[in-house]
């Protein structure tokens, strides 16, 4: 098949990428990209829209990088902001549509359970924001207690790798609103075995950028066997949707 072929596949399936990072970083400053760039490595694997964070939000400074992420307005973006008890004011002026909780104590070293963060994820949970929240900051335990507290709260769990699927796949079938990414989800067959038995419903398209090159996610979702529907809504149709029920 020709490079024109799969840059054709790849377009037809309208992907939106649900985990990437953009502009400078401390511990990642070497492979850190601007949003002009950022844009055309996506634009490079035909990926047409992204859930966004802003490195220095997550790193730093979470009002500061909120406030870099809401001036970088590209059709393709959908800002995805820092969200902590402290930037709770913050994020009601910005009416966001995606937000993150960083709870990891290299992040913003916060505790995920009610008593520290109620109002934020009642707020979060109210207009069903998009909350991205990676493995890499709370543990099956504390994620499981946190989708307990806020039961209508959609969670797209990222960075979750492929050795979770003993926790991932009883919490989703738990709770409808969680759902995960894909772009650690590589072990042979092993989205494809998902689909097979939970369903395409919970499953994002996430490749990490600009940490990893999404080759690996997008040859796993090309090539596991399943419908081209279930393949679509991978794609980025789930995301769409969580996206297009967020409380205006």
């Amino acid at each position: 098949m020709s490079f024109t072929d799969w840059r054709a596949t790849l377009a037809a399936l309208e992907l939106f990428d649900a985990n990437v990072r953009v502009g400078a970083s401390g511990p990642h400053g070497a492979l850190t990209l601007g949003a002009d760039a950022l844009e055309q490595e996506l634009a490079s694997f035909a990926i047409t829209g992204a859930l966004a964070a802003h490195w220095a939000g997550l790193e730093y400074d979470a009002a500061h990088g909120n406030g870099v992420l809401a001036e970088l307005r590209r059709d393709w973006l959908t800002p995805v902001f820092a969200a902590t008890p402290e930037t709770l004011a913050q994020l009601e002026r910005l009416r966001p549509r995606a937000a993150q909780l960083a709870f990891g104590a290299l992040r913003h070293n916060f505790s995920s359970a009610r008593w520290c963060c109620g109002e934020l994820c009642e707020y979060l949970q109210s207009r069903r924001v998009v909350t991205v929240i990676s493995r890499d900051d709370l543990d099956w335990e504390g994620l499981a207690r946190l989708l307990d507290d806020f039961p209508g709260l959609p969670v797209v769990f990222v960075n979750a790798g492929y050795r979770g699927d003993r926790y991932l796949w009883p919490l989703l079938r738990r709770h409808s609103h969680l759902y995960f990414d894909t772009s650690g989800y590589l072990a042979h067959r092993q989205l494809e075995a998902f689909v097979e038995r939970m369903g395409a419903e919970q499953a994002v398209f996430g490749s990490r950028l600009p940490l990893f090159t999404p080759a690996a996610a997008l040859a796993t979702l090309l090539s596991a066997r399943m419908s081209d529907a279930q393949r679509r809504a991978v794609a980025g149709g789930n995301l769409r949707r969580l996206l297009a029920e967020v409380q205006a």
